[in-house]
């Protein structure tokens, strides 16, 4: 089941049980199917548990370590979003999604429209690349945190007149072999591997479904623009006169504009809640990666620390631009309309144009909750967010 606008995201979905069940109600899974599921979704909720419980043992200890406690949180309230996100692509919502998109790819490729093959083409091609730049991104990631620890100096706490120095591991999670330094290391390092594959996937498919509409919106325009020659086609083809002929590919595209306004209205309706959990505390977690680095400033530590932070402000960068331009380029809908020949429209088509451009002004868009329309701006004010707590921390 390929899909090119979905790529490398359905063979990971599928090989970890993301991806929504998209067969049949009346087929049935293997009981080897639903005993590989459940292994893989009880790995996920004991290694997310063993996050929470060293946060835990953090706090309550008898010594509270803040730059443990800030490690512990900002990777801990990302692979929380993550079980969020897997639950969501799970839903009902997520499938229908899924649907479309993988029936519309299909009715594009069986089309005899040259033009609106390569206009999809085109439209992929960037959103393959982010995904594949941004996988790409996270196994450095991987790689470098799992080494990070190595060249990091050992956290020392003075108890009374004895010193004791704890060496750090890849992910501060709980492990029941804390006492073999090595043990725990290879136990914390596959942990935070495994977490991050669901939380790279998932940000896969959610940055595609948000792509999706765009890429709706760019063939739509292709339609509108080209408004007198798809008449002209359909006049040949059917025998219509120009009249009928221009009301029926009006009637078209209006149907395919509303398709588009409830395709993005489904997914905002799910995503603009996981939008929250992700954007609110973005800047807190960036900050508090950084603030890891300036802890532990040299030059490995800039490369290893570094990739990651580098890699989730790409990830808030992806996310902002997406939505940012399914906003701004569901707004170009009314200039497209109103920049087509008009003179040989009949009457009431030309009254159906001016409704037509007043729709199109009101953009499409994706939210955090019921807060704020997610555009480059947003994207900007979690870096200056990150600053200002960084400031804070390093006051601390």
């Amino acid at each position: 089941m390929g899909n090119d606008f979905f790529g490398v995201c359905i063979p990971l979905a599928k090989a970890f049980c993301i991806m929504p069940d998209l067969t049949p109600s009346t087929s049935r899974k293997s009981l080897l199917d639903k005993i590989y599921a459940f292994l893989i979704y009880f790995l996920v909720l004991f290694c997310h548990i063993t996050e929470l419980f060293k946060l835990y043992q953090i706090v309550t200890g008898e010594y509270f370590i803040l730059d443990e406690f800030i490690r512990n949180y900002t990777v801990t309230s990302f692979h929380f979003t993550t079980i969020l996100k897997i639950v969501f692509i799970k839903g009902e919502i997520s499938k229908r999604a899924f649907r479309e998109i993988m029936e519309f790819e299909d009715a594009i490729y069986k089309s005899l429209n040259e033009d609106i093959h390569q206009l999809y083409k085109a439209c992929i091609i960037p959103v393959q690349n982010s995904r594949k730049y941004y996988l790409a991104g996270f196994v450095l990631v991987v790689a470098f945190y799992l080494a990070a620890p190595l060249f990091r100096d050992p956290i020392q706490i003075q108890k009374d007149n004895e010193s004791i120095r704890i060496r750090q591991v890849p992910l501060s999670s709980w492990s029941p072999v804390e006492e073999h330094y090595w043990y725990a290391f290879v136990w914390t390092g596959l942990t935070g591997s495994y977490l991050t594959i669901f939380f790279v996937t998932t940000d896969l498919i959610c940055f595609s479904f948000i792509a999706f509409g765009t890429c709706r919106i760019e063939i739509l325009r292709h339609y509108i623009r080209n408004f007198n020659q798809y008449c002209r086609n359909i006049m040949l083809t059917h025998g219509y006169s120009r009249e009928d002929s221009a009301r029926i590919l009006q009637k078209k595209i209006i149907i395919y504009h509303q398709d588009i306004i409830s395709y993005v209205k489904m997914i905002n309706g799910s995503l603009k809640n996981l939008m929250l959990l992700d954007f609110l505390p973005g800047s807190l977690q960036l900050a508090g990666l950084i603030f890891q680095l300036m802890k532990n400033l040299n030059y490995i530590q800039c490369i290893l620390l570094g990739e990651f932070i580098c890699s989730l402000i790409a990830r808030v960068f992806i996310y902002a631009h997406n939505a940012h331009n399914l906003s701004q380029i569901s707004q170009q809908l009314a200039d497209d309309w109103f920049e087509i020949d008009w003179n040989d429209l009949p009457k009431g088509v030309k009254t159906n144009l001016h409704i037509c451009i007043m729709r199109s002004q009101k953009s499409l868009y994706i939210t955090v909750g019921d807060l704020d329309v997610i555009t480059m701006k947003t994207f900007l004010v979690i870096l200056k967010g990150t600053y200002s707590y960084l400031m804070l921390l390093m006051t601390i």
